[in-house]
């Protein structure tokens, strides 16, 4: 019945909107709307967008122009595999017929309609749904293309001629079916939990929309599936509590599609997807997911550091309505969509505080609990995950994963995104906060493999929050019953200590982990973020903020003239292959354009490097431009100068590793085989010149305290660019209890001792003002207690 309500609404908006020509943008505003968006670009803060809509509008029609969008190169792209060549091609046809379509509809002017027009009706020949690359592709990469024909058919208006229009008409019907077939199979892996739910049949249904007068007998009927498709999936890939599977940049992904149909389907008369429930707590999943003081999002299963590049949380602010959104985007919101004008809204924003969000939440069907003190960059934020795998979602080996940030810094992290089956790659427990046995983690996860895990319990008070996480499954097996290591149990119990007296909050995490009756080695992680320095102590570490080495850099001033280069003489003794790692930053007001240097070894031909765009201190290895691989230096034995020569104002170098060993990673945390260079130790002609940058005040640190059942042996690693810390004990059962004491700089570092008897650990943590004593029992529940 349902679907025959949802049906009959969708007839009843095409039939209205056949009284508008298809020509006239109907999807996300109609012509009637124009003189409005029109003044509204001219009043900040759209002024900012829109200009920079328009200077990239202007290079695409512009040849030889830097940024100018050739048609005959829509579907350029190689070096992937052909499942994922498509969305290259997607996402380069939206940014390009958005760009331009938005431009002719405000400006009216010819020249940008005919070249997206030229644009679309080329992609259209040269990328039809039976191509090879595009049939072989994903749903996704299906979906990446239909909302740039979608975006394209509405907003170049006339400018196709009516045979243009009807071949891309022609094409763009071939993939609604052919994305409505594959979503009708009795076993499509991607229903309904996968965010091409949101991507493709969010797509799917703006270009079926727009079909309404080529194929007015088919048209409907497609709307109907797709908006089937996307309610099954805000109702099936999101937990009660508003939480994706996926993690946030999925989410991002998925919903910037399923929203823009949304929107559309509501704007045109047809039902009201955002009514949704679990829609409606998104807000609040994003929110939780917020570091601390910083507009980026915490890094879980497949999710990299993100903020929001899609203004979706604009449109979310007005249709809920949330003012908790609109903060969102307000606060994290980045990039040049035309969606950010066209979404404008006079919602107020309302900050998490001002929303009344807890300060602990359970995430049930994600098996996520997130605990703080608060949102500002004071603030301290210390999360825990073990949940159910869904269906061939992006899932990692990560249950009972933990991750800490507080006071500005990232100590304990999440290493990103990874949906490889690669032993040591990011979709395993190596790079997460877990704990190896014998060097092998849970059962290998990645590239549709997924593990279960379980939260048992998640309390909170106003003193602390308490987690117990079961990771015994995700031990044993994978979803396709690949056994693994094989455990006993393997429960995590972990404690988020609120403030209270003077004393900052501070997390304990304690393992009850055993395989069998014999000795094992178990391996404890915890991976710190890239701007983190791991000192060693003989009972745990210091881990502190990496500043600028030595205290001095050698940069391009953003505001220099000519060619200045840094030269650094070293004597080689061992000949061989060399390569050269830089610790790098962008300064400069357009990071993209103060991201390299020109690196020179000797007299040889000087190589462009593109170091990345990046604010923050980051190693990349020198490498020529688009080249994979460093640059390898055949060096013979004796003296050898390495220059950096200016070639973009506002890129800065703070430290030169020259190493033999190949395989050497950053941050490089025991010594390299070679030569190391304080970027001030080299000889800096102008314009290039050493800054000496003040000297640091006194900076937040974390202290890890760490005990086991045996000594620990203590090392740290580098892992995918940053430092590792691992502590291995021999031993039936570890015992591994961790104390991490996120410190401000005001406050004193605490006195932290162990007392083991029979019955229990105590754990006697001495404030300057107070004593906390956590007493965790050696037998039953093994619940820790706070007294």
């Amino acid at each position: 019945m349902a679907k025959i309500l949802i049906l009959t609404t969708i007839l009843m908006v095409l039939t209205t909107l056949t009284s508008r020509t298809s020509a006239d943008p109907s999807l996300f505003f109609s012509k009637d709307d124009l003189p409005m968006l029109r003044e509204r670009v001219k009043q900040p803060p759209h002024t900012r967008t829109w200009e920079a809509i328009l200077k990239h509008a202007e290079a695409m029609c512009t040849p030889g122009a830097p940024g100018y969008a050739d048609p005959e190169k829509i579907d350029e792209g190689r070096d992937v595999r052909i499942q994922v060549l498509a969305h290259t091609f997607g996402r380069r046809l939206t940014v390009w017929v958005e760009t331009l379509g938005f431009a002719y509809q405000i400006t009216g002017e010819e020249r940008f309609g005919k070249h997206g027009a030229r644009i679309l009706v080329t992609a259209a020949k040269k990328l039809p749904v039976t191509d090879e690359r595009v049939a072989k592709g994903f749903a996704g990469a299906r979906g990446d293309l239909m909302r740039g024909f979608a975006v394209g058919l509405d907003w170049l208006g006339e400018a196709p001629t009516p045979e243009e229009r009807r071949t891309v008409e022609q094409v763009a019907a071939d993939y609604v079916q052919n994305i409505l077939t594959e979503a009708g199979r009795e076993k499509t892996w991607w229903i309904p939990y996968h965010n091409f739910m949101g991507v493709a049949l969010g797509a799917g249904g703006m270009l079926a929309m727009k079909l309404k007068d080529s194929y007015p007998g088919q048209s409907p009927q497609w709307v109907a599936k797709c908006a089937d498709g996307v309610a099954l999936w805000l109702d099936k890939g999101f937990d009660e509590q508003g939480a994706y599977y996926e993690g946030v940049g999925y989410a991002g992904y998925g919903l910037s599609n399923a929203v823009r149909f949304a929107d559309a389907l509501l704007r045109n008369g047809g039902p009201n997807l955002f009514e949704k429930s679990r829609l409606r707590h998104v807000p609040v999943f994003y929110a939780q997911s917020l570091l601390p003081g910083q507009p980026i999002f915490d890094a879980r299963n497949d999710s990299n550091y993100v903020g929001l590049a899609d203004p979706v949380m604009l449109r979310l602010a007005s249709a809920l309505p949330s003012g908790l959104a609109k903060w969102l985007w307000e606060y994290c919101g980045s990039g040049d969509s035309p969606m950010q004008i066209v979404w404008a809204n006079d919602v107020r924003p309302t900050s998490p505080k001002e929303a009344g969000l807890p300060l602990a939440q359970h995430f049930i069907g994600r098996g996520l609990c997130v605990f703080r003190t608060g949102w500002d960059a004071g603030d301290v934020m210390f999360s825990v995950e073990a949940g159910p795998y869904y269906k061939v979602t992006h899932n990692q080996a990560d249950k009972g994963h933990f991750a800490l940030y507080g006071h500005g810094c990232a100590w304990a992290i999440d290493s990103g995104y990874g949906n490889t089956l690669e032993p040591e790659g990011r979709a395993q427990m190596v790079a997460h906060n877990c704990i190896l046995i014998d060097g092998k983690g849970q059962t290998l996860s990645g590239c549709g493999l997924g593990t279960d895990g379980n939260i048992l319990i998640c309390e909170n008070n106003d003193r602390s929050g308490y987690v117990l996480a079961d990771c015994t499954d995700a031990y044993n097996k994978n979803s396709k019953g690949t056994p693994g290591v094989g455990v006993q149990r393997a429960l995590r119990h972990t404690l988020f200590v609120r403030p209270k007296g003077g004393a900052p909050a501070y997390a304990v995490v304690l393992d009850d982990i055993r395989k069998d009756e014999t000795p094992h080695d178990y391996t404890w992680f915890l991976h710190a973020h890239e701007q983190m320095h791991v000192l060693l102590q003989p009972d745990g570490a210091w881990i502190k903020p990496l500043f600028t080495s030595g205290g001095a850099l050698v940069e391009t001033p953003t505001d220099a003239q000519g060619q200045g280069e840094c030269a650094w003489t070293f004597d080689v003794k061992e000949p061989g292959r060399y390569v050269v790692w830089g610790r790098i930053r962008s300064v400069g007001p357009e990071l993209s354009r103060s991201d390299s240097f020109f690196a020179q070894m000797d007299n040889r031909k000087p190589l462009a490097w593109h170091t990345g765009a990046r604010r923050e201190w980051a190693w990349r290895a020198v490498a020529a431009h688009n080249a994979g691989e460093p640059a390898g230096f055949e060096l013979a034995a004796g003296a050898h100068t390495f220059r950096l020569k200016s070639r973009e104002p506002g890129s800065q170098v703070d430290r030169i590793v020259v190493t033999l060993d190949l395989s050497a990673q950053p941050p490089f945390p025991g010594g390299v085989k070679g030569f190391v260079f304080e970027a001030e130790d080299g000889k800096a002609t102008p314009p290039m010149h050493v800054v000496r940058e003040p000297e640091k005040k006194t900076a937040p640190r974390m202290k890890l305290v760490l005990h086991a059942a045996a000594p620990a042996a203590l090392s740290v690693d580098a892992y995918d660019g940053h430092p590792r810390l691992k502590a291995v004990v021999r031993a039936v059962q570890p015992n591994f209890a961790a104390v991490l004491l996120p410190l401000p700089p005001e406050v004193s570092e605490p006195d932290v001792q162990f007392e083991d008897t029979v019955a229990a650990l105590r754990i006697h943590i001495r404030w300057e003002k107070a004593t906390d004593i956590i007493e965790w029992p050696k037998s039953g529940d093994r619940k820790p207690r706070l007294l």
